[in-house]
């Protein structure tokens, strides 16, 4: 198991604007081969949200990021999604090996 796990700080009054987009995208990742897509708001904090994709390796990752990346109806939904965030909490990144 490979995942990509995006981990981001958003205002709660913007929770809803990006639960909409992210159904949207979640519908063409996992389209395009994404095992699924798990959203998390931190229990304590409402600021606080992680994002897991899930992938069967690190080639079906990428097979997979390809295939998102040329369909014409990501664009717009990723520009959306990027708008919510003010500058300084952009979402970051991390890849991780299922080792257990």
């Amino acid at each position: 198991m490979y995942v990509a796990v995006y981990e981001y700080r958003m205002r709660p009054d913007k929770s809803i604007e990006y639960i909409k987009l992210e159904k949207q995208a979640i519908e063409i990742y996992l389209e395009h081969g994404c095992l699924g897509v798990e959203i998390y708001r931190d229990a304590g904090d409402p600021y606080r949200w992680m994002e897991i994709n899930r992938y069967r390796d690190r080639g079906h990752y990428e097979e997979v990021a390809a295939a998102v990346e040329g369909d014409q109806r990501i664009r717009p939904l990723y520009e959306a999604f990027i708008g919510i965030f003010d500058a300084e909490s952009q979402p970051t990144k991390s890849n991780y090996l299922r080792m257990l």
